[in-house]
């Protein structure tokens, strides 16, 4: 962005009416600058054996910072004089060789810094090092990186502001989301410049800790050597001083984005809803659609049980389930009397891959929670969701004979045990060990199969009812987060991410950016660092595809 550019910008930011006007008006612009300068330089990256040609080790992120491939990440990701495979946001995949890290035994976590360096040929893209010491708190900083939950092959989009210039670990703090998968992933400045590298997590999602990019600046000849540094190396590099160092701002407000962005506008589009579904209550959201003359309510299936009952304007009215898309998660509810508001369709046009706009989830009673679009529309393979059965098998290429039975799953309480031979579910033949785990995964949690097998020679058939998969137990800060994950949150043919802090029970209201196009419907906690949305678009077309056919 040309300077004279940016110094309207932060006139601009400094000028207004409110703290609103200013935000949704002049941080856009820069956010957008500074991911269109930043994203191509952020990769995805694992440990690989060129010989054998496979993955060795978890994803992890970093970022390009010299056109020959000097990469910046952390060093509990990697091991010097070991390979690596780099990918960047545009496909391109080439092997890194991990050069210089810095931790201390007593302490793995600290320093946290390490650098490799592209061997493949070529010129690659970059971001350019900003500094860390000049940092400000509140100023907006963006996150590009690789969370390992969503295993996605481009990165998500995150924002958020420093909280602290460096804390008592010598970490540079923030409050951009992250999680297993970002480690070595870059934070940004508003100017498309790494000031940090992810490192770690507290429980709060507010909480982040990244690595000073100084420390890269001032260790740099130390770290394009293959070495692990377990104290800080005795040569140091000096650090020139920031050019823009007297421009860089601070946003006070980005403190309680929330609260800046506070509007009315959207009042009574998202309602509480309240069902009870296996036999106990249950919350979540509805977003109201005014559709020829009728309002509806559309919310998340799988959280709204068959008598629901809707809160408008402290009055309670009861609703009828119309229809319901599981392949979505959407229900289409509908209450007797008509409404005031409603979305109307057509929305609008949305500028879909706009990444780092600003958007907005209305609360009932309460400020609505601000974002930005971390993502472009992907889709999203069943895997929490798909029906857990309890029993497994052996890949032989005799009989299919049960191996494993847990206790207290669907197949334990109906009795089947270890050893008994599998010959159908639902009457498809079960011939081979891929014949079973196909079969099984086209059902969903509730759904019943009639299960064929034999004991001792004597043929048997059960009808089970298949129960959720297990949840293991939280095991790291990135998965103790406030409210915890929705219970269905994949299987989606087409959904985009944010960044929205949402309880399970947030979900189910609307998605609308600052200029009031609606962008979807929030379907899903995934993670940490990822809620996610239903684009405008499929809820359309449920809406309508529904009622087309009811009319006809």
């Amino acid at each position: 962005m040309r300077k004279n550019q940016l110094f309207v910008i932060l006139l601009l930011l400094f000028a207004g009416d409110s703290y609103s006007q200013r935000i949704t008006q002049t941080l856009p612009p820069l956010i957008h600058a500074a991911i269109e300068k930043a994203y191509p330089a952020s990769v995805r990256i694992w440990g690989y054996d060129t010989v054998s040609n496979q993955q060795m080790s978890a994803q992890f992120s970093g970022v390009v910072v010299t056109r020959e491939g000097h990469i910046l990440t952390v060093a509990h990701t990697t091991i010097p004089g070991k390979t690596y495979k780099v990918t960047f946001p545009d496909g391109k995949a080439v092997i890194a060789l991990a050069l210089g890290k810095i931790n201390f035994p007593e302490t793995p976590i600290l320093p946290d810094v390490a650098m490799m360096k592209i061997i493949s040929e070529g010129e690659w893209p970059f971001a350019v090092m900003g500094r860390s010491s000049d940092l400000k708190i509140n100023e907006p900083c963006i996150s590009i990186a690789y969370p390992e939950s969503l295993n996605q092959p481009l990165p998500a989009v995150r924002f958020g502001c420093i909280t602290q210039v460096v804390n008592d670990k010598g970490f540079v703090q923030s409050s951009c989301i992250m999680e297993p998968g970002d480690s070595g992933g870059p934070l940004f400045d508003y100017m498309g410049r790494v000031i940090g590298l992810h490192s770690a997590v507290e429980v709060s999602e507010r909480i982040n800790y990244e690595v000073p990019v100084d420390l890269y600046r001032k260790y740099w000849t130390a770290l394009n050597k293959v070495e692990h540094y377990t104290r800080f190396p005795a040569t140091a590099d000096t650090i020139a001083a920031d050019p823009l160092a007297g421009s860089l701002i601070a946003v006070p407000a980005l403190k309680d984005i929330n609260a800046a962005l506070k509007t009315t506008v959207y009042d009574g589009l998202s309602l509480k809803i309240v069902s009870r579904v296996n036999g106990e209550e249950q919350t979540i959201l509805g977003t109201l659609f005014s559709v020829r003359g009728k309002s509806v309510i559309i919310s998340k299936s799988s959280a709204v049980g068959e008598q629901p009952i809707i809160t408008v304007s402290n009055k309670q009215l009861k609703a009828t389930v119309m229809f319901r898309d599981r392949s979505n998660d959407l229900v289409c509810l509908e209450v007797a009397s008509r409404l005031k508001r409603g979305i109307t369709f057509p929305v609008g046009t949305q500028a879909v891959d706009s990444l780092g706009k600003f958007l907005l989830s209305p609360q009932p009673d309460e400020t609505g929670i601000a974002s930005v679009k971390g993502s472009r529309a992907f889709s999203l393979p069943r895997m929490t969701s798909l029906a857990f059965l309890g029993a497994a098998i052996a890949p032989t290429d005799g009989p299919l004979a049960l191996t494993i039975v847990q206790p207290g799953s669907p197949a334990g309480e109906s009795g089947l045990e270890a050893g008994d031979l599998v010959i159908s579910i639902n009457g498809v033949p079960i011939k081979k060990a891929e014949d079973y785990g196909r079969e099984l995964s086209r059902y969903w949690p509730g759904d019943q199969i009639i299960f064929e097998s034999q004991r001792n020679g004597t043929p048997y058939t059960k009808e089970i009812v298949l129960g959720t998969r297990p949840q293991q137990p939280a095991s790291h800060p990135a998965e103790m987060f406030s409210g915890g994950k929705s219970h269905r949150r994949d299987g989606f043919e087409s959904v985009f991410s944010h960044d929205a802090i949402l309880r399970p029970e947030q979900c189910g209201g609307p998605v609308f950016d600052t200029y009031g196009h609606f962008y979807g419907i929030n379907i899903a906690r995934f993670s940490r660092t990822s809620s996610l949305v239903i684009p405008a678009a499929i809820v359309q077309q449920f809406i309508y595809g529904h009622l087309l056919q009811k009319d006809s």
